[in-house]
């Protein structure tokens, strides 16, 4: 078992705008799905600029700003030998000892999503995180260990879009109308970090005819990533 006190700082080989723009893309694809399948309704949320996902090997979130990108991510990698440790908040900080006071702060606030157990038993375990100085993505871990203890969750919104896009298709057995869609308001989407893309009513139609789903619940997940419906 293992700490992170005493280790190194190390940079991260991570471009903060690439990650937002993989993250509203996944985002894209889990949206145009959802009507068919709606029990991953919860693997992708958006609440300003908090990015969270979660599946059956962790959780992930991401914290970006409009003017300074990608400021803080935090992990729980559910099968990394670190949730063996005796965990405390004190543990869940020193991922991010030597990072600003504000982004500490930050890290303290964001760890309450990682809290399991009820009252004085609830501990926020996180097994590892970064955060951006000076526009470098930096960490108490180096690459191999960040994606070992939870980087591997953002596997495929690390990937570019010539990557990511034929995977989902496959995993989701995505059809071509709604492989078009996800790309069009991917497109549309990461124009700026506040562009909002426009789901058409034909575009609607297709997401319909797709699966029984309660379309007002998938308006709201588009809507939390700026993805709005004509």
């Amino acid at each position: 078992m293992d700490s992170s006190d005493g280790r190194d700082v190390n940079k991260l080989p991570i471009d903060g705008m690439e990650l937002w723009k993989g993250c509203v893309l996944a985002s894209c694809v889990n949206g145009v799905m959802l009507t068919e399948y709606p029990f991953t309704l919860g693997e992708h949320k958006w609440s300003g600029g908090l990015y969270v996902a979660e599946n059956g090997e962790g959780k992930v979130a991401l914290i970006f700003a409009e003017e300074r990108g990608l400021l803080l991510g935090m992990f729980w990698m559910y099968f990394s030998e670190r949730t063996e440790l005796v965990l405390t908040e004190q543990y869940a900080r020193s991922h991010y000892k030597g990072a600003p006071p504000e982004i500490q702060k930050m890290a303290v606030t964001l760890s309450e999503l990682f809290e399991e157990g009820e009252g004085e038993k609830a501990l926020p375990y996180v097994t590892t995180g970064f955060w951006q100085e000076d526009g470098e993505i930096l960490s108490r871990d180096d690459y191999e260990d960040w994606l070992l203890h939870g980087g591997y969750l953002l596997q495929h919104q690390m990937e570019p879009f010539e990557e990511a896009m034929p995977y989902y298709g496959e995993v989701c057995s995505m059809d071509e109308p709604r492989m078009e869609m996800a790309e069009r308001l991917y497109r549309e989407r990461i124009k700026s970090l506040t562009q909002q893309a426009v789901l058409t009513k034909e575009e609607q139609e297709v997401l319909r005819d797709a699966g029984h789903y309660n379309m007002e619940v998938c308006q709201e997940v588009f809507a939390e990533f700026g993805v709005v419906f004509a």
